[in-house]
């Protein structure tokens, strides 16, 4: 699959989510949740985008091995083989959609093997999000935003900003809030927590954000396979908490922490301060 191709479904794929939205507006009908899973919901709204998928695949003549968070891993169309591997995350931010916050995304990973898939199988990636925007990298060719390389210049700029996500999880130690409010009252970082995990960390590669961490576990491989090879194709960096890369099957990535910077400095220094609340909290158990 070329560059534009993949480009033009992803792009298919939101214009599909943006009309949706526009003519259920009145009754935001696309919250609506329409199926439960165990640590999640599918609203109405990924479905489109899903569905929307799958269109686009179908016109084109293209069966792919699909591996997606609402229908999780299947071939389409079926009965054939296919000839790549799509990583798709239909809608990244659901919930800032349902509360009518226009801040979430779609997020497209390809990759030439069939199987098996690993971050370093992924060879392309797009995150489109909702406010109109294009974020795109091809392994070994760059990353860009809107057809310009990143990451971008920005005047003014005078304290890094960094988004932390701590919510939704009663098993986070104190020391690590406690690391997060040193690191920001020593660096004068500006905290942000957008919502869309994709989108942060196209942030991150576009330099709009220093760093984001999270911190929850609640992670899983459709979420951040594009994002991630956008944010190393323009130069940024992502661990786990302990430093190590994000590797392996992308299908078999589950409920992992992050932390990703736009430099190696950077990183080193916030897992610095994150070791150190892992330890006082080991230690305290």
């Amino acid at each position: 699959m070329e560059e534009r191709e993949l480009l033009a479904i992803a792009s298919e794929v939101m214009s599909a989510v943006r009309k949706f939205v526009a003519e259920s507006e009145e009754d935001a009908k696309y919250g609506e949740i329409i199926g439960r899973r165990e640590k999640d919901v599918t609203r109405r709204i990924d479905m489109v985008a899903e569905r929307a998928l799958e269109h686009a695949l179908e016109k084109r003549g293209i069966c792919a091995h699909i591996f997606s968070e609402e229908l999780g891993d299947r071939i389409f169309p079926e009965g054939r083989k296919p000839e790549c591997t799509l990583v798709f995350d239909p809608i990244d931010g659901s919930s800032n959609a349902a509360a009518g916050i226009p801040f979430y995304c779609s997020s497209l990973a390809y990759s030439p093997e069939i199987s098996s898939v690993k971050f370093n199988d992924i060879r392309a990636g797009v995150v489109i999000p909702i406010f109109g925007k294009i974020y795109h990298a091809v392994d070994g060719g760059g990353a860009f935003f809107d057809g310009k390389r990143l990451p971008l210049k920005f005047k003014g700029k005078d304290k890094p900003i960094v988004s932390i996500y701590t919510y939704g999880k009663k098993s986070i130690p104190n020391a690590i809030f406690e690391a997060i409010c040193e690191f920001q009252r020593s660096s004068g970082a500006l905290v942000r927590v957008f919502g869309s995990i994709a989108v942060e960390l196209c942030f991150v590669a576009s330099g709009v954000l220093d760093a984001v961490l999270d911190v929850r576990g609640s992670l899983n491989g459709y979420d951040i396979a594009a994002s991630l090879l956008i944010l190393k194709e323009a130069g940024g960096v992502a661990t786990d908490l302990a430093g190590r890369k994000i590797e392996g099957e992308v299908a078999k990535t589950n409920s992992i922490p992050i932390v990703a910077a736009r430099n190696e400095e950077l990183l080193k220094k916030l897992l610095t301060f994150l070791r150190g609340a892992r330890c006082d909290a080991d230690c305290s158990a």
